[in-house]
């Protein structure tokens, strides 16, 4: 799976840096006083945070593919990376800082008694929190100042080559600017509304427009309890999340995707690989001081009871039988930890309804929940030929490798299996007549479950290799189709985008180099060859020997690489990723993702090449697929103003400084409106498109209603594969059962 930096900086997102004296006025909330006056006082490691440390440590220097020993040089890099972790955009820390706590520079690991210095951890923390505290107060005295918006100035967001500020005042400067550019925003939104109310008012007679706009009080105390908040999160981590962060700076100095995950990112992990979970049915995100309802999941208690909504707040949590808990300000993993539950438990949630001033509560039995939009799913559909017939394709999105593990294990007859579920998708659509064709969907898909990879690329294989796996002792495995014969063996298309990854890449370039498929997307895949296991430190020896001293308190895993893929030709995915056979224009040309923009990323490289069987007549045919694609691209008004879109849209993504003159991002702010527009159609597009058509008996019309969403590059794929139609379908294939 990937991302493009390390899961848990999301804990570091907001608005980081600030360094002044207490400035505060009179309308300082009593509530903001409060929280910026908490004291930051940490609690120590314990037996177990450092003993985890410890073992991470060793873990990832005896196990991981890129084997690396514990020098001075390796403990300055891990000392920096902490920093880094900490404040990854470099605006909170001094050079200053790193210069003053340069004394554990190198001796990060003790190689006499085998402990990782956990006392630097806590400390560089501690001072990570008096610099959030003074960044508070400073933004908090810079809203009630005057900015001047009419004069030339910008406000650079990349973090790109950003070094370590070198004294208050350049990081002040910063701060500043990002408060400046928070009340220029809410300026011109004020402005808009006021406009609008006077242009609805003058529609309506019986409207009057507003006296005055709206003040800018709203914002400033709303964003004043916002930089308090920050503050008081940061100060309510419990000592696992420091080391956890301690712990995952030292491992992604080896690659990317290695990764400590303590016990309830563990959980959050098994959840999206198993595609369910126990618990209510409701997906939530932090608003403020509240948690608040995104979604409800479909079939689950929530939806059952009729009495959540999307929007709704959760202000405190219950148990069965025991007091309510109040969940204001407290972090969003902690909520979802209380609200999760052993199915067939109750809860008990104090619920402030959308649009209401009064508070209920809403009692739910827990129960198994599955996540069923990231599940496979197929449509089919008819196209036309130059023959004058209909050929019937069948189109399969796959929005990741999902596999129940434990289920799997304990050999649960119907655990969760994203090539169980594909294999059956594909079998339901043979016994309602032959395919002419079938489209695998991979855009998006950031991987998931190696074996998953093996067996759906089976699907469509004759046997032989799928795919070369180099651990990191050196030795070499050739991962091979479990199944005899394939389940469908007919015209085969896969779509990819920059944004798939690791499985996905896998079985592009599989199916690609075998020419069983034509791959089609963006210039090429995301460029994630390498291997993670996890590894279990409540199974570790020395961790199990101290379970008692521990009380048996969850330790968590490491995600830890342990190998690289490599393509049956020889070649890696890593970095360069898959390049499709015929390439489309994308946004993504444009965007500063794949693999290379991450840090420590390992090389590309090269092994010998397996032996496999290739059809030529893919090849043969590949010339012409590609003439079919200029053409219709070449003629398409859809594809041609598509086009126009991603001009648009790369020439605003050269600008790295944005105005914080009101007329000058005004006119920045119609551009990005419009560039955020075309992004966000061409992706609704693809979406709606995946969604069941409307019938006519749905609308309660006399015919069909017919449906323009366009998924274009979906669409783009089905001309060629109609245009290029000769065979008659191939027979169905037997049933086979992946084991």
């Amino acid at each position: 799976m990937f991302k493009k930096t390390f899961l848990f900086r999301f804990l570091f997102v907001l608005l980081l840096s600030a360094v002044a004296q207490p400035l505060f006025s009179a309308e300082l909330s009593d509530s903001v006083e409060q929280m910026l006056s908490l004291e930051a006082t940490l609690q120590r490691p314990t037996l177990r945070e450092k003993l985890i440390a410890k073992r991470v440590v060793e873990v990832l220097l005896s196990n991981h593919y890129q084997k690396q020993q514990m020098t001075p040089e390796l403990s300055a890099q891990w000392y920096e990376n902490y920093f880094c972790f900490l404040d990854f955009d470099k605006t909170l820390f001094l050079a200053a800082d790193l210069e003053e706590f340069k004394s554990y520079e190198t001796v990060l690991w003790d190689r006499r008694t085998r402990t990782a210095n956990l006392e630097f951890a806590f400390i560089v923390y501690q001072r990570f929190l008096e610099r959030v505290r003074e960044w508070a107060v400073f933004s908090i005295a810079c809203l009630e100042q005057p900015h001047d918006f009419t004069i030339e100035e910008y406000i650079t967001f990349s973090t790109d080559n950003r070094q370590w500020a070198k004294n208050r005042e350049e990081l002040q400067d910063n701060w500043r600017k990002k408060v400046k550019n928070l009340l220029l925003l809410e300026q011109i939104r004020l402005a808009e509304e006021a406009e609008q109310a006077a242009d609805d008012a003058a529609r309506d007679e019986q409207k009057t427009a507003p006296e005055t706009a709206r003040t800018e009080e709203p914002i400033i105390l709303r964003q004043k309890k916002n930089y308090a908040r920050a503050y008081k999160r940061r100060l309510e981590l419990e000592p696992i999340q420091i080391v956890e962060m301690f712990a995952s700076s030292f491992a992604q100095l080896f690659d990317p995707h290695s990764v400590y995950m303590a016990p309830r990112t563990k959980e959050d992990f098994d959840i999206n690989m198993s595609l369910s979970l126990q618990g209510i049915g409701a997906s939530l995100f932090t608003a403020g001081a509240y948690t608040e309802i995104a979604h409800i999941i479909p079939g689950g208690p929530a939806e059952k009871s009729g009495l959540l909504k999307s929007g709704d707040r959760i202000t405190a949590v219950a148990q069965d039988g025991e007091e309510p808990v109040d969940i204001m300000d407290m972090p969003l993993q902690q909520v979802v930890s209380k609200i999760r539950g052993p199915k067939g438990t109750v809860v008990h949630l104090t619920i402030l309804p959308e649009g209401s001033s009064t508070t209920q509560v809403v009692s739910l039995i827990r129960d198994e929940i599955k996540l069923t939009d990231q599940e496979a799913q197929a449509e089919c559909r008819e196209i036309s030929t130059p023959q004058g017939r209909k050929a019937r394709v069948q189109i399969i999105y796959l929005p990741t490798f999902y596999s129940d593990f434990n289920g799997k294990f304990n050999q649960k007859e119907d655990f969760t299996s994203s090539a169980r579920d594909v294999q059956k998708l594909l079998q339901q659509a043979q016994e309602q007549g032959p395919l002419d064709a079938v489209v695998l969907d991979l855009r998006g898909n950031g991987g998931g479950s190696l074996q998953e990879a093996v067996d759906l690329a089976g699907l469509f294989l004759q046997g032989g290799p799928v795919v070369q796996v180099r651990y990191y002792r050196g030795q070499i495995e050739k991962m091979r189709d479990p199944l005899p014969e394939a389940i469908y063996s007919g015209p085969l298309a896969v779509l990819v985008d920059k944004f798939s990854a690791s499985a996905s890449e896998i079985v592009a370039a599989c199916l690609q180099d075998c020419g069983r498929a034509l791959v089609l997307g963006d210039k090429s895949t995301h460029g994630k060859g390498t291997v993670q296991t996890l590894y279990d430190l409540d199974r570790d020896p020395q961790i199990q020997g101290a379970a008692t001293i521990l009380n048996h308190a969850p330790t968590g895993s490491l995600k830890i690489t342990i190998g690289k893929f490599y393509r049956i030709n020889g070649s890696s995915t890593q970095v360069r990723g898959v390049t499709p056979d015929i390439i489309f224009p994308a946004f993504s040309d444009y965007m500063e993702v794949g693999e290379e923009r991450l840090p420590h990323v390992m090389p590309w490289d090269v092994i010998p090449p397996t032996h496999f069987s290739v059809d030529q007549e893919m090849a043969a045919k590949l010339p012409a697929w590609k003439q079919v694609a200029e053409k219709y691209l070449t003629e398409s008004k859809d594809f041609q103003e598509y086009l126009q879109d991603l001009e648009f849209f790369g020439k605003l993504r050269e600008q790295k400084q944005v105005p914080l003159n009101i007329a000058a991002r005004k006119e920045y702010i119609k551009q990005e409106k419009a560039a955020s527009d075309m992004f966000r159609k061409f992706h609704t597009q693809r979406r709606q498109a995946r969604k069941p058509k409307a019938t006519a008996d749905d609308q309660n019309q006399s015919k069909p209603v017919p449906d323009k969403t366009q998924d274009l590059i979906l669409e783009a794929t089905l001309a060629i594969l109609g245009e290029l139609h000769q065979s008659q379908p191939p027979a169905v294939s037997p049933i086979h059962t992946i084991p």
